[in-house]
This record gives C-alpha cells, sequence and structure tokens, in this order.
C-alpha cells in the first residue's frame, strides 16, 4: 500500500507529471519541438513553439522549488533559478534526448528535494525579499509547482496533438 502522507502525495503527483512529459517525448523528431501551432492571435499573441513550453515546463518546476528552498534558508535568493537559469530555451531544448535528459535531471531534484523535507518543514514560510506584501511558503510553492508544470504539460499535449494532425494531413494516403 502506498503512503498517504502530504509528501508521499506530492511526490506522487511529480512522478504522474514526469511520466506525462516522457509520453510527450517519446518518438517525437527533433523538428517538432520547433512547430508552433499560429504565429498569431487576436488573443494572447503568438503561440509558443513545443520545446519552448517543454522546457518551461520543467524549469519552472525547478525555479518555484528553489524559492521553497530559499523560504527554508538552504540557499541565497541569489541561487533561485531554473535549472539552466537563462539557457532555459537555448538551442539544446530542440533535441528531444536532451530535454528527456534533463526532465530525468530535474525529476532526480524534485525527489531529492522532497525526501529532504519533514512535514513541519512544509509550513515554512518568509517575506519575499523584494516584495514586502508577498510571504512566500514552502506547501504553496510546492503545490503551485505541481500545478504550474500541469498547466504547461497540458499546453504541450495540446500543441503535440496540433503537429500530428499536420503530419498525417501531410503524409502520402494509400490508395
Amino acid at each position: 500500500m502506498s503512503s498517504t502522507t502530504e509528501l508521499a502525495t506530492y511526490r506522487r503527483l511529480y512522478d504522474e507529471k514526469y511520466r506525462e512529459i516522457e509520453q510527450l517525448l517519446a518518438d517525437l523528431p527533433a523538428p517538432a519541438l520547433l512547430w508552433k501551432p499560429f504565429e498569431r492571435s487576436p488573443w494572447q499573441g503568438a503561440s509558443n513553439e513545443l520545446g519552448l513550453i517543454i522546457a518551461h515546463a520543467i524549469s519552472s518546476t525547478v525555479y518555484l522549488l528553489r524559492q521553497a528552498e530559499w523560504v527554508l534558508g538552504r540557499i541565497e535568493w541569489a541561487q533561485v533559478d531554473g535549472d539552466e537559469g537563462p539557457q532555459e530555451f537555448g538551442p539544446a531544448n530542440h533535441d528531444p534526448a536532451y530535454l528527456r535528459a534533463r526532465a530525468q535531471r530535474t525529476h532526480g531534484y524534485v525527489h531529492e528535494f522532497l525526501d529532504s523535507l519533514s512535514q513541519s518543514d512544509l509550513d515554512g514560510s518568509r517575506p519575499h525579499p523584494r516584495r514586502s506584501d508577498r510571504v512566500l511558503t514552502v506547501r504553496y510553492n510546492i503545490q503551485h509547482a505541481i500545478e504550474h508544470l500541469s498547466q504547461h504539460i497540458g499546453h504541450a499535449q495540446l500543441t503535440r496533438q496540433l503537429w500530428a494532425l499536420t503530419q498525417a494531413e501531410t503524409e502520402p494516403t494509400n490508395g
């Protein structure tokens, strides 16, 4: 029987999300990572490339969990960043194998972070260093990272489906 603690639940949710990233990248050719469904929209402007959506999903997870590390006093605010810092959207993310490795690496980080926490750590809070009207909490950052990751995985799933449709439309039919 699996554990039902709050931390075990977070672990299970992250594991599900990272499996979804694996599914997104499975058998995906590199050109698909550069594809986006449209250049302009009357609502919210241009869409993003599939690779950038996945890269941001991964990077923002690390960024939000590093905020939680800062709340606990484990790192300085200057160390709060995504897994690749300013290279979050670098050209390496146009390679599915690289993105898979990046996802595996950050999934490991997520487990290490969650494994390092006690139940009482989840209650940790600290005023934001630059916005005194905002308080950061460990629990919120963990939950927000799951929510943000889920949102971008959903965007990526829809984008991959649209890309697959364009591929099906351009393939010659037998007959």
